[in-house]
């Protein structure tokens, strides 16, 4: 979700010389979440002159990922704030202190980060200055040119096409990473073996991610090439362009250039954010069909088919990759439309980080709620892909 914003920062990078952001080693452009006159949006840690207004319109700086984050973060800390639903307010995020709950610490912005690491899991753009701007360029590249090698995430590392992290996630084989198939159909027919194939793809990553987050798996834990195998990972290493047996979960998630205890508090934040993204890339338009219908007396919006982004108009893509009507209503009111949409099963699923609750229990809640699919018994309020604006591709059609 919210690629073309990522393709428009990218571009952005290119022309701003951007002063420190603070420590926290990320621009300062567009790091402040409001809400205002009943629409999300951002505005820059602090003020660089009208660049970022020119080169960014109000809807390209929208922030998808990081509203539905927010939401998420508010309806597991049960604040229902101390201004009323629709109130217009601003959170900086990059300053927030940490916060603890069932006597887990964590960072918002850190989790933030997760949201933006299956975009830029080479964190190209989270340096600050002229770093800020050379990450950017990177990753436009990466995904505006074909060439046979693409920039790593050090230095004048250099990745073969084939073997890049960033493409593999957006083009490649870790299209699950955003909730997307591989499968290079469009037959109706296929929707459910598309979708089956999917979650279990998903889940996969999930329970990888999961036991990070939890600290099961230690920041310093060896990421080893058994691990990168089961995963479908390409080498980290040549990613990162270190030696393999270098190669820690903190160098999968937490971007080198801070200290090496900052970059260990991150990362099961980072991992955590990295989950909460793909339940919510489950929900957009352009990423997933769903059908509202009934289970039991809970309005649920379950999967039909899933699709291929290397297939679809891009233009259209990014249409549909804006704020959903159903996070306005949440946002504006607090109003759930659907038991399963991503800001409630984000929140179970951040308390189940919290308690440790045995994985195979969080696997069955999930494919219970936001993957259960249309094959469900259930009565069918409408058959149409809810929330789906113009026609996106040939493998949402129907």
């Amino acid at each position: 979700m919210a690629r073309s914003y990522r393709f428009r920062l990218a571009l952005l990078a290119a022309l701003l010389v951007c002063s420190s952001a603070k420590a926290h080693q990320l621009s300062p452009c567009y790091r402040v979440l409001t809400y205002e006159a009943g629409m999300p949006g951002q505005e820059p840690i602090r003020y660089l002159g009208y660049f970022c207004g020119v080169v960014m319109s109000s809807q390209e700086r929208s922030a998808v990922h990081e509203h539905m984050t927010a939401a998420t973060i508010r309806e597991y800390r049960q604040i229902p704030s101390d201004r009323p639903a629709g109130t217009n307010w601003k959170w900086e995020y990059m300053i927030e202190s940490p916060w603890t709950k069932s006597g887990r610490e964590h960072r918002s912005f850190a989790i933030i980060f997760g949201t933006w690491w299956n975009d830029d899991p080479l964190m190209l753009s989270l340096g600050q200055s002229r770093d800020f701007m050379r990450g950017g360029v990177k990753i436009w590249t990466a995904f505006q040119r074909n060439q046979d090698y693409y920039a790593g995430a050090r230095g004048n590392c250099a990745v073969a096409a084939a073997d890049h992290l960033a493409r593999a996630s957006h083009i490649g084989n870790l299209q699950h990473l955003h909730f997307m198939t591989t499968d290079q159909t469009s037959d109706p027919a296929g929707s459910m073996e598309r979708v089956a194939n999917t979650v279990d793809l998903v889940l996969g990553w999930l329970s990888f991610a999961y036991q990070v987050a939890t600290g099961e798996l230690a920041p310093d834990h060896p990421l080893t090439a058994q691990m990168e195998k089961s995963l479908g990972l390409p080498s980290i290493a040549d990613n990162h362009c270190v030696l393999p047996e270098n190669v820690k979960l903190r160098t999968l998630f937490a971007r080198n250039g801070q200290s090496i205890a900052e970059r260990n508090r991150r990362t099961p934040d980072i991992a955590l954010g990295s989950m909460l993204h793909i339940l919510q890339d489950s929900f957009a338009p352009a990423h997933t069909c769903r059908i509202s219908t009934y289970v039991g007396r809970q309005r649920v919006a379950l999967l039909r088919d899933i699709g291929n982004y290397a297939l679809q108009d891009k233009r259209v893509h990014a249409e549909m990759d804006k704020h959903p009507e159903w996070l306005l209503a949440v946002l504006k009111s607090g109003e759930h439309r659907y038991a399963n949409d991503p800001v409630l099963t984000g929140a179970w699923l951040i308390a189940a980080v919290d308690q440790r609750m045995p994985w195979n229990d969080v696997e069955r809640h999930l494919r219970q709620t936001i993957f259960a699919s249309a094959a469900v018994d259930a009565e069918v309020e409408d058959v149409q892909c809810i929330e789906r604006r113009p026609a996106l591709s040939r493998p949402l059609e129907r």
